[in-house]
């Protein structure tokens, strides 16, 4: 830019040539680098880990949540979220039944599919927020809500019991579409098991699933497919000893 003086001794100002035609270089790069972002960068659900990625690394990943501390294999992840470590109040943990495995390549769609048939086990592990036992949540919350509190002999060792269906001055607690089932532990406890009612109207594939204490500050609920029902003691039993070999609970 050069200066020059016209009449009048006012000062002229001559502008560069090249401002005009760097300026839209630099906007087109800037509006090219947003396009592309938009259509091939990372989403907002990539961001938070929220997009189902998988992997076959074994790396072990320590987290906390509540007072218990684990080391998670990685390939027992499917949301990079969960592949992140520290403190947290949720983790969301996936293996095949019946060998426990976790992620592979050629069972893909077992762990991100949602068939009726799906061999996967989801383990969530949270922490506790209720202090209810599970024994309490069955006296307190949910038997006052079937039918029949003394429910019905089903089978695979369990007492089956059907809630109320909603209507009228009905209340429920919001199970009427599903199913309770109720076993006795070895140490005398009670294990309750819901599973959701078969039905047309069904959009995911019915599940079974189990929630109770695993420890002071945490509490576990693994769902399954309700295919397997049949096998819910060793289902039960293999969660446990899976969890308890990844945890550190003294």
């Amino acid at each position: 830019m050069s200066n020059s003086y016209g009449f009048g001794g006012d000062e002229i100002k001559e502008e560069s040539s090249w401002r005009y035609p760097l300026v839209i270089f630099f906007s087109t790069l800037i509006l090219c680098a947003i396009f592309l972002y938009h259509y091939v960068g990372p989403g907002y659900d990539e961001i938070q880990g929220t997009t189902p990625k998988p992997t076959i690394s074994e790396e072990q990943i320590s987290l906390t949540v509540g007072d218990v501390g684990f080391q998670v294999p990685a390939n027992y992840t499917v949301y990079p979220r969960d592949r992140r470590g520290g403190a947290r109040d949720s983790l969301t943990l996936y293996a095949l039944w019946p060998t426990m495995n976790g992620y592979t390549p050629a069972r893909r769609s077992e762990f991100i599919d949602n068939d009726a048939d799906t061999r996967r086990i989801d383990i969530i592990v949270d922490e506790r927020s209720s202090v209810f036992t599970e024994e309490r949540r069955l006296e307190t919350l949910y038997l006052p809500h079937t039918i029949d509190k003394a429910g019905q002999q089903s089978d695979y060792g369990l007492v089956k019991f059907e809630f109320r269906s909603a209507g009228g001055d009905t209340q429920t607690n919001g199970y009427s579409d599903k199913d309770m089932f109720v076993a006795e532990d070895a140490d005398g406890s009670a294990i309750v098991l819901f599973c959701f009612k078969e039905s047309d109207q069904n959009v995911i594939p019915p599940e079974c699933w189990r929630e109770f204490d695993f420890s002071d500050g945490t509490t576990v609920r693994f769902l399954f497919k309700k295919a397997y029902l049949p096998e819910w003691q060793k289902i039960n039993a293999e969660v446990q000893r899976f969890l308890y070999g990844i945890a550190d609970i003294g």
